[in-house]
């Protein structure tokens, strides 16, 4: 007769592991964990007496700013010369000396624009003048010629300040558009 073969059980994919860890017992300190930290303990105290000079010892560092003064006192802490020094220099003041010019350079003498793109074709610098637009920005184009033909340009500018100047250069940046500082000669009869 045949007999009927048992099913084979499979172990369980998620063991728990609550019966192997009641069986360990938990870890405990041996003589060879004492001996090994003494051992390092006794190390670092020696090397540290070595290696470390005395001019480096903190206890002698502050023994140094200890001071005794001439009439026996003792002084203790940093002491500032400056207080005694800057009072007695004197300071040259010129009378033929003029003082710098605290408002800004004549700012009639040079412009600054910011060329946005050059192009071969007039139809490409007005698109980039129209992208200009829309952020809000008002460029202009100029037609120049080279040894290389002719080149429309557009430009940003001139700027009444600096602020005005890197508003518009941020917003050139966040459309990708890259931007060149120009400074130019005013013209005669705009200053």
């Amino acid at each position: 007769m045949a007999s009927a073969a048992k099913p084979v059980k499979k172990p369980s994919a998620t063991r728990s592991r609550k019966a192997t860890d009641a069986a360990e017992p938990p870890p405990t300190l041996s003589a060879a964990h004492f001996q090994g930290f003494a051992v390092g303990l006794i190390t670092g105290v020696i090397a540290s007496i070595i290696f470390i000079p005395a001019s480096e010892s903190p206890v002698l560092a502050n023994e140094s700013l200890t001071t005794i003064t001439p009439a026996g006192q003792i002084d203790e802490g940093p002491r500032f010369d400056f207080y005694t020094v800057l009072p007695n220099q004197e300071l040259d003041l010129n009378p033929n000396i003029e003082p710098a010019d605290l408002q800004s350079r004549n700012e009639g003498d040079a412009q600054y624009l910011l060329q946005v793109g050059s192009f071969r074709q007039q139809a490409d610098a007005d698109r980039r003048r129209g992208e200009l637009a829309l952020l809000g920005l008002e460029a202009t184009v100029e037609a120049g010629d080279s040894d290389s033909g002719r080149w429309y340009r557009v430009y940003l500018g001139p700027f009444e300040s600096r602020s005005n100047m890197a508003r518009a250069r941020a917003l050139t940046a966040q459309a990708d558009m890259d931007t060149l500082l120009l400074k130019r000669e005013a013209p005669q009869g705009l200053q």
